[in-house]
């Protein structure tokens, strides 16, 4: 089915900007999800379908030619131990039943907490619901590969930001709040080195996972810049917004706290170690195999600075920016 549709389930950042290198590519797209809306270009089939229900997505397989399936389905923390091995069960089997390729989009949860670099061969160390559940599916789709049951693959992205991220480490709590003059709000050290990956290389990524048959039973994890510390980041970010950054930091005593009150934060306690320590995630396999070019921080971060002044009607022309810098 090398002419079917590239079929996106989840409308969230990633199955966007899947989508829209996908359509660069003249690609058929058909994005999937529960309300079957979403503002998009009229070349793109939006439909409704509910992953967590077998026969809505059995229904939609029958009823599309379909190539590939990018699994991109962002849910809350706190659903993720119920739903995330339903869904990867149903389109696990509706792939099997029409020999459709299977591209699941995940994040390193699953290492749990390492002293050293994540590389694809790092154990599973999981220390709590969210940690277990991504390895269980990882772990469910990669079975399901060695068995012959469908073709697979997995690529691995670190904390993404850019056009369209709101909800990150470096999404409205930073950028958002750096131009309104108010203070970035960082999670953990912000003098750690993190591995952050541009959104734009994360769909990259996926999308040649998703054209290459080596990729197929095999995790790969896709490439970012040289890890930096969160702060020299937030720097750029507000160097570019032409301000001054101040810092309002939430470390492990301030999320345990807080989690008593506050359910949001409550699901970070789980994941601190990632920002308490220094958080490196290795691509050389990834890099060795594949032609790709990653974005230069400098320019994503450019971009991403780009998408929030319009989304949010603001530049530096139009609307100073509180503690701006001559």
């Amino acid at each position: 089915m090398t002419n079917g549709y590239h079929a996106i389930f989840g409308t969230g950042p990633l199955g966007l900007t899947i989508m829209d290198q996908l359509i660069q590519e003249d690609k058929k797209v058909l994005l999937v999800n529960r309300s079957g809306k979403a503002d998009v270009p009229q070349s793109v089939k939006v439909i409704k379908g509910d992953a967590t229900n077998l026969d809505s997505v059995l229904d939609i397989c029958n009823s599309y030619e379909i190539s590939v399936i990018y699994h991109c389905i962002g849910i809350p923390y706190s659903s993720w131990p119920e739903l995330f091995p339903i869904m990867m069960d149903n389109i696990i089997e509706a792939a099997a039943k029409h020999q459709i390729k299977i591209v699941y989009a995940d994040n390193v949860y699953a290492y749990g907490p390492h002293d050293e670099p994540l590389h694809e061969n790092s154990s599973y160390n999981t220390v709590g619901k969210k940690t277990k559940v991504r390895a269980e599916v990882a772990a469910k789709l990669m079975n399901a590969h060695k068995s012959g049951k469908v073709q697979a693959t997995i690529g691995r992205g670190t904390d993404f930001y850019g056009p369209r991220v709101k909800n990150s480490s470096l999404g409205e709590q930073v950028i958002k709040s750096l131009m309104e003059g108010k203070p970035a709000n960082i999670l953990g050290n912000p003098d750690k080195k993190h591995s952050y990956i541009f959104i734009r290389d994360f769909a990259n990524g996926l999308i040649i996972l998703g054209e290459h048959q080596e990729a197929l039973g095999e995790i790969w994890h896709i490439p970012a810049p040289e890890p930096t510390t969160t702060r020299e980041i937030v720097q750029k970010i507000a160097d570019e917004l032409g301000t001054t950054p101040k810092y309002r930091t939430a470390g492990k005593f301030i999320v345990d706290i807080a989690g008593i009150f506050n359910s949001g934060m409550r699901e970070f306690r789980e994941i601190m170690y990632q920002h308490l320590n220094d958080f490196i995630v290795d691509s050389n396999k990834f890099q060795k195999q594949f032609s790709f070019s990653i974005t230069p921080q400098d320019e994503a971060i450019r971009q991403t600075v780009a998408w929030y002044k319009t989304t949010y009607n603001q530049s530096n022309t139009d609307r100073p920016l509180a503690n701006t810098t001559k």
